[in-house]
């Protein structure tokens, strides 16, 4: 038996792609040390108990568990609930006074705790489509924040874009395991650019294998690049006061060959 179901809207495609983007990026690690020491540096900010910190854009708890495991305490907001609830079964291991999952639109939370630090990891700014979105998250963030605290924006780098596929076609990109059941599943993606909006669309195809059948799903979602300097006027006006760029997980300084471009702002 074959079934074919296509999803082409965010908050449905991430529905979808919850199991497989949590098989595929559960032990992508090399960003979680940076994280870690910029976390101990937020720890000094406050006289009394060490803030918390607050990841925007959590997911699947991939950033979140390492720190809490290491001691801090985390707060992750995200919109989607198949995503937290991948998170919550993996944080279960850990002491529930370290952690604290929250289902919210981020550009809009109001929570009652303030942080330290707070981090968008790994690209997940870029779903700002807006110019209104993105000053949302960032003020939202801002607001968050103790006096002295610290966002962490992890990025692609400027020239990203031009390095990206641009004719729609699917490529193969991954075969992807369920520890659970051992079924597999064959990911491709397609990419296309669309230069003066600085979007990108990113369509995905997974062919799921298993003993009862195969079934296929294809999700789309778009993407909103932004540039360096772009992004410094985005946080000047949304309250930010310094901003130090990094090129990669190292903290080494961003630069023509960077493979990231990491923002650190302080609020």
């Amino acid at each position: 038996m074959t079934a074919s179901q296509t999803i082409q809207n965010s908050s449905t495609a991430y529905a979808a792609l919850a199991r497989f983007y949590d098989m595929q990026h559960a032990s992508y690690t090399p960003d979680v040390d940076m994280y870690k020491q910029l976390a101990a540096h937020g720890r000094s900010i406050s006289a009394g108990a060490a803030p918390a910190i607050l990841e925007i854009g959590s997911g699947t708890g991939r950033v979140m568990i390492p720190l809490a495991e290491a001691g801090f305490r985390v707060v992750g907001v995200d919109e989607s609930p198949e995503m937290l609830q991948i998170a919550r079964d993996r944080l279960a291991q850990i002491p529930a006074e370290r952690w604290q999952i929250v289902q919210a639109d981020a550009r809009t939370m109001n929570l009652t705790e303030r942080f330290g630090m707070a981090f968008i990891a790994l690209n997940t700014f870029l779903h700002n489509l807006t110019r209104e979105h993105q000053l949302g998250m960032l003020v939202a963030a801002r607001r968050h924040l103790l006096p002295g605290g610290e966002l962490i924006i992890d990025l692609p780098p400027n020239d990203e874009l031009a390095y990206q596929p641009d004719n729609g076609e699917y490529e193969y990109e991954a075969t992807l395991i369920d520890p659970l059941s051992d079924a597999t599943s064959d990911k491709y993606v397609a990419s296309e650019v669309f230069w003066s909006e600085q979007t990108q669309v990113l369509s995905y195809r997974i062919e799921l294998h298993s003993p009862d059948g195969n079934e296929t799903q294809e999700v789309s979602f778009k993407l909103r690049h932004v540039f360096r300097y772009e992004m410094e006027l985005l946080l000047l006006a949304a309250g930010f006061s310094t901003c130090q760029w990094y090129g990669d997980y190292d903290m080494s300084a961003y630069s023509e060959d960077s493979p990231r471009m990491i923002a650190v702002a302080k609020a």
